[in-house]
């Protein structure tokens, strides 16, 4: 179904428009909203049963049930007539009806002039109590984007939306969600970015709650009733993090812009596509128009649309959509229209794009006899509408080529260098690790290119990024996060404790690097931000979790497991990644908490107040993603010169391989002291391509230098492990595993499993 206007198979309705459906609806206002049987109302096309025989050619001619009509067992056809859908708490048969006085529902209302209006009575009671908390939410690593979720903290509860997209008064940018998250103007509202909580921006003056449908739509009746918008705008402190790029939908049109010049009924049935942070993928279809969800005081409160599943035709052309699902946390999300099936390729043989449509704002869970479980549905405000009355322009094509992480460049090609350190003393290493160069990372076209979007929720993740995209950012329900992956990736080796001593300091020591010393160590600090106990979430053990794996490599050498190795040498190369660059290693990750400064509030409800933030916050973004992005081509070429390794080199414990990482940290730390790099990102005003240049000339060389230690140590320990383990003699095939084989081994939470420091202990020889 598209905008086209339909061709309908009764021509005694054929040519009621809209605004006929909204007098009579208007008409009988009263009847209709006092009735105890009633729910809502809607504006729509007549819903067929899905056993209903078609007009010609059915198999069942004749078939014309009068039993309930659902949402769930009925739906719109081609030849439905445009028609007033009015829900149902209780389907009642005529009988039935004719024994309670006011019960019955007529079946058709009459304008003034005699046309008759056709009603279609809908059975769906609403679920009276529905749950206010988000389930689990997939949080972005450091790109916001439409789609992505925010925070709000309010009475000590945290409240999740959905990012809807980015607007634009001409002057400022802000994130467009929902009001009742983003709050009172000036409230400071927060996202998750790769596990910490951070600060984004403040709710703007610029929000909207409800209007009057006669001023939204002049002309059209609607007596006593608002059109619920619950809209609000963050005004964002800094632009660098955001995109709008959306993974799962691709290239977005212009936004689709209806008032009562061109708004029409064909709008029912059309194919839509949501993007949610609880629901990163609804495929969905509008199923009526204006729908009124509540009343109270005698005023009447509608939505512009109801959008739910598609219909069973609909899914016939669509097998493989997910099932459609609106969750807590998807208020705020974008719409799209998603071109019909009769609309080509343009010039350029690209396919037509979505066109950003509508603002969730809410849903309503509707019961049905034929379901188990109540049906959501959700609740959308046109986003022409909302733009113009906030005096906005939709933005397009912001940071649409910022990659993921800093690991999608900086990661890859650290992996795919190593091949190059690799020596030729172990001749069926280097063929089993050649052979499968693509499962562990991209080749240099692909890096260069950079387009790494979306590999959160793809089916095959490279394996030198699958401990951020596939154990750390799964949805739990998925059944591949670990709740105890993140303290694996760094680990805070500068911050000293009371005596002044860091872990860079005491494990010059090499019996100090052991789990039962760090957790003392731990245990003798606080953090640095809140002054509270640093908890184990927040304990890292970087050098632990390699210690683990080259332990992994070994056994799996030694037991002729060669696809086991390859993952564990594969996923490998992330933690040695971040353990050549400085901010992965230091307090400092982020800014100096030590050296905080007075942030001033320009505007809104905090204008004039400050806050204190950690001198050259942002700075892990500039320089691990807008410096190494940009000079991708550097770094490729430069990691060639890459130095083999050297027989001497070789270890044979996990203990040996904790210390080398160890002392390649302190080479990192000495050769870019991570201070000199909040200092430089502080001290620069500009931000972008400028910021990323001015980075790239102070530590672009010395940066370089750390990722072929990291590439050269990565090729020391697959070197080690295999020869420790025997893998020369004791694997087979150095023939290449499938992308699904591989998933499967990493999907298996025994496989290299990711605990935190009290625990890793167990898990060492």
């Amino acid at each position: 179904m598209n905008l086209s206007d339909y061709q309908l198979s009764s021509p005694r309705y054929e040519q009621l428009s809209l605004r006929d459906l909204l007098e009579a609806r208007d008409l009988y206002h009263v009847f209709l909203m006092n009735h105890p049987n009633v729910v809502g109302t809607a504006i729509g096309r007549y819903r067929i049963r899905n056993k209903d025989s078609w007009p010609r050619g059915s198999k069942t001619k004749g078939t014309h049930g009068t039993y309930a009509r659902t949402m769930e067992n009925s739906e719109v056809r081609e030849y439905s007539w445009p028609a007033i859908l009015v829900f149902v708490e209780q389907w009642m048969e005529r009988s039935d009806a004719a024994r309670a006085e006011g019960a019955l529902l007529p079946k058709t209302l009459f304008l003034p002039d005699g046309r008759p209006i056709p009603v279609c009575v809908i059975e769906a009671p609403k679920q009276s109590v529905t749950s206010i908390t988000a389930p689990d939410i997939r949080y972005p690593l450091n790109n916001i984007r439409p789609g992505s979720p925010v925070i709000a903290r309010v009475q000590g509860w945290e409240y999740v939306a959905t990012v809807g997209c980015l607007v634009s008064d001409g002057h400022k940018v802000y994130a467009l969600t929902n009001r009742h998250v983003a709050g009172d103007p000036g409230e400071v509202v927060y996202a998750r970015l790769g596990g910490r909580l951070r600060r984004i921006g403040t709710s703007s003056t610029k929000q909207l709650t409800r209007a009057e449908f006669t001023k939204v739509y002049p002309g059209w009746p609607g007596r006593d009733t608002f059109v619920n918008l619950d809209v609000g705008l963050i005004e964002l402190d800094d632009l660098e993090s955001w995109t709008t790029d959306i993974p799962s939908i691709g290239k977005i049109g212009t936004m689709v812009d209806l008032s009562v010049h061109n708004m029409s009924l064909s709008l029912v049935g059309c194919r839509v596509r949501g993007v949610g942070a609880a629901s990163p993928n609804m495929a969905g279809e509008i199923h009526g128009l204006f729908y009124r969800y509540k009343h109270s005081g005698g005023f009447e409160y509608v939505a512009d649309l109801l959008i739910g599943p598609r219909t069973q035709s609909a899914k016939r052309s669509a097998a493989r959509e997910p099932k459609f699902e609106t969750l807590p946390g998807d208020s705020g999300a974008l719409w799209l229209l998603e071109p019909s099936a009769d609309v080509k390729q343009d010039t350029t043989g690209n396919p037509p794009p979505a066109l950003p449509l509508a603002i969730q704002w809410g849903r309503n869970m509707l019961h049905s006899r034929e379901a188990s479980r109540p049906q959501s549905f959700a609740l959308a405000t046109l986003a022409a509408r909302v733009c113009d009355d906030l005096s906005v322009d939709f933005v397009r094509g912001w940071n649409v080529d910022q990659p993921d992480t800093w690991g999608a460049i900086g990661h890859f090609s650290i992996a795919t260098r190593t091949s190059v350190a690799l020596s030729s003393r172990l001749p069926k290493l280097v063929s089993l690790m050649r052979n499968n160069a693509r499962l562990i990372s991209h080749d240099d076209a692909t890096i260069i290119d950079g387009d790494f979007k979306g590999m959160g929720s793809a089916d095959f993740v490279p394996l030198a990024d699958v401990p951020d995209f596939f154990w750390k950012q799964r949805i739990a329900k998925q059944g591949h996060a670990r709740a105890m992956e993140g303290p694996n990736h760094f680990a805070d080796m500068d911050q000293p404790d009371e005596h002044g001593d860091t872990l860079l300091q005491l494990c010059r020591n090499p019996a100090n690097i052991n789990p039962a010393f760090w957790v003392a160590f731990y245990d003798s600090v606080s953090d640095l931000l809140t002054g509270e106990n640093i908890t184990e979430q927040h304990r890292g053990l970087l050098p632990f979790r390699v210690w683990q794996l080259f332990d992994a490599m070994v056994d799996f050498a030694r037991r002729g497991k060669g696809a086991e190795f390859v993952c564990a040498a594969g996923v490998l190369t992330h933690y040695i990644g971040d353990a050549c660059q400085p901010l992965h290693i230091s307090y400092l990750h982020d800014g100096d908490p030590l050296r905080p400064f007075e942030h001033e509030f320009q505007s809104g409800k905090r204008a004039g107040q400050t806050e204190t933030r950690p001198l050259g916050a942002g700075v892990h973004s500039g320089y691990e993603d807008e410096m190494v992005s940009l000079h991708r081509e550097d770094i490729l070429d430069g990691l060639l010169a890459t130095p083999k390794t050297r027989a001497n080199e070789l270890i044979t414990t996990g203990a040996d391989a904790a210390r080398l990482t160890v002392e390649m940290m302190r080479a990192t730390f000495k050769r870019l002291p991570p201070m000199a790099i909040v200092e430089a990102f502080a001290e620069f005003d500009g931000g972008g391509k400028q910021r990323a240049e001015h980075l790239w000339k102070k530590f672009g060389k010395k940066t370089l230098a750390s990722m072929q230690d990291g590439s050269h140590l990565l090729a020391v320990l697959w070197e080690s492990a295999w020869k420790t383990g025997g893998g020369e003699t004791k694997v087979r095939s150095v023939k290449a595993i499938s992308e699904s084989r591989a998933m499967a081994i990493c999907a298996d939470p025994d496989f290299v499993p990711s605990v935190g420091i009290s625990r890793i202990d167990s898990f060492l020889r």
